[in-house]
């Protein structure tokens, strides 16, 4: 590690964001969503992306649509199947990563990929459910921070590290996703301290976004049990609501639009709310806090607009 770095900031923000320019972007679950958005932004600043996402045919078709934007931003682009809760698999990309841009610095780390988990309980969740939602949304955060920061804390440049989790990060948690999220958002704080404004630290917390999420489990490794056997019943409703996500959540460039504003300004968590719903996360997170602090019981609460996305 550098303590030396002249680009460390007391501020936890890069006011010039053309420091990071010519450097690599990494992004986990790249290929759609929240990740194929933070990889067209890199471009448009100068940044060279290297997605990773653990559908190979998605990746690779997000790097024909991303081609023709980095071609003409004169940027490198590398897309690669990862599975993110595999430690091997990320040491694979990281290797893949230095080997295509040598001496290049890593100047921003998106931990994205996610998964839903379903509503799988805590209380009927099996170990197989528990290993794949954390494996994806708290390890591969882990992963990636462990095979990417200490090369970028050596390399005497800009650089910044953002981590995606949940309005349900910051809220009295629901499942085991919620708990994966709480945990995603506890990483990334440890990590902003330790760090010490040797990179700049930021979490994504957003409402519902247009993404493909809701059928996360489609990709779910057959060490975790594999893609789970859906009734018919039960696969109307996973595309209604996976519809209603696309069609009624925010679009992701606006949280991808938000992240670069935080490296930015230094916004840590970064309240990426729905415009239809307005002011929900702030809510959330002062009713948890008023909870904790007044010695009251957890409460999460109610959204219309979440509620119908779910047809409650």
């Amino acid at each position: 590690m550098n303590d030396n770095n002249p680009y460390a900031t007391i501020d936890n923000a890069h006011p010039d964001l053309a420091v990071l320019s010519g450097g690599i972007a990494v992004v986990t679950g790249g290929a759609s969503g929240i990740g194929y958005a933070l990889a067209e932004k890199a471009i448009s600043f100068g940044l060279h992306p290297a997605i990773a996402d653990i559908n190979e045919t998605a990746v690779k078709e997000a790097e024909a649509r991303l081609a023709p934007a980095a071609s003409a931003a004169g940027v490198e682009l590398l897309a690669c199947a990862v599975d993110v809760s595999s430690e091997e698999s990320v040491r694979a990309f990281a290797d893949t990563v230095f080997e295509r841009f040598p001496g290049k610095p890593i100047s921003l780390l998106c931990c994205n990929a996610g998964v839903g988990g379903g509503a799988a309980s805590v209380i009927t969740a099996k170990d197989a459910d528990w290993d794949f939602v954390l494996g994806v949304n708290l390890k591969g955060a882990v992963y990636c921070v462990r095979m990417f920061v200490p090369y970028m804390l050596s390399q005497n440049a800009p650089g910044s590290v953002m981590a995606t989790s949940s309005q349900d990060g910051l809220c009295a948690a629901q499942g085991i996703y919620g708990v994966s999220k709480h945990a995603c958002i506890a990483f990334t704080e440890a990590l902003h301290n330790e760090l010490q404004g040797r990179l700049t630290v930021h979490v994504l917390c957003p409402n519902v976004v247009a993404t493909n999420i809701i059928k996360s489990d489609l990709n779910r490794p057959a060490r975790f049990g594999g893609p789970p056997e859906l009734s018919e019943g039960r696969k109307v409703a996973q595309d209604s609501i996976s519809n209603r996500f696309k069609e009624l959540g925010m679009p992701p460039s606006r949280c991808a639009d938000m992240v670069f504003d935080a490296i930015q300004t230094g916004v840590f968590y970064v309240l990426a709310e729905a415009e239809e719903d307005p002011g929900y996360v702030h809510l959330e997170v002062e009713t948890r806090m008023n909870s904790i602090l007044n010695g009251d019981r957890p409460y999460r609460p109610q959204s219309k607009f979440i509620a119908k996305i779910f047809n409650r």
